[in-house]
């Protein structure tokens, strides 16, 4: 088995990228103690550091030298599940890519092998099977779709519908949910007890408009607000 060695390299970039000497935005989710983690959902940011093609190659890596790169590239805590399958990774990058495209096309390459990473607060990300992926608080993410990123990058997205019911709406979307319960519909009730969804504002309860919870893949729910936009329109 060949082993995968990226050293210093990657930890300068990361290190250089990482480091902001400018004052903290409160409103920032992304530092911790004076260091920026990354997500794979952050907004690209003006003159960010690029690493160069094919610094990540990875070729049959087992995946805990896989979890060790992902940690160094988002400075957070890997929080490996129990059950995660014994799997070999081959990929390189074939392009530069800054630090969140490369934690992107990692959720892309661990999301094949039947992997998710879920992001929790600013300092952890939890490797899970990817069918138990909606069982975790995963984050809820706000962009618009247009900024999703198109990888299996594993996220809540809260669709409030307002010329379409959700009765309507849910055949639509279900060829392109791919995570087990990953399309939940919510029509002026309270979730159900075993939905792992407690944690969401209780304003999203009782509201006149049906509400959908999409719970899987960033690039499926890229699709289906696609599919929801013209539903919407006509």
């Amino acid at each position: 088995m060949k082993q995968i060695v990226l050293g210093l390299p990657l930890l300068a970039l990361v290190m250089a990228t990482g480091c902001d000497k400018r004052p903290p935005d409160p409103k920032s989710a992304l530092r911790v103690a004076g260091v920026r983690t990354f997500s794979s959902f952050d907004p690209a940011t003006p003159g960010e550091k690029v690493m160069p093609a094919q610094l990540i190659k990875f070729e049959q890596a087992e995946l805990a030298q896989v979890l060790k790169i992902y940690a160094e590239i988002s400075n957070r805590s890997i929080v490996r599940a129990g059950n995660l399958p014994d799997i070999k990774v081959t990929f390189s990058n074939q392009t530069p890519m800054t630090a969140v495209e490369a934690l992107q096309a990692l959720d892309t390459v661990l999301a094949a092998q039947g992997i998710a990473m879920v992001f929790l607060g600013t300092q952890y990300v939890k490797a899970v099977v990817a069918k138990e992926a909606h069982l975790e608080p995963g984050p809820v993410v706000e962009l618009k779709r247009e900024q999703l990123p198109d990888s299996s990058s594993f996220l809540i997205y809260i669709v409030t519908l307002k010329n379409v019911k959700g009765s309507q709406a849910l055949p639509a979307l279900q060829p392109f949910a791919k995570l087990p319960n990953s399309i939940i519909m919510i029509g002026g009730s309270p979730p159900p007890s075993k939905s792992g969804l407690q944690n969401l504002p209780a304003t999203l309860f009782g509201t006149k408009d049906d509400v959908l919870i999409l719970r899987d893949y960033s690039s499926n729910v890229r699709r289906m607000l696609q599919v929801l936009k013209k539903m919407e329109e006509q």
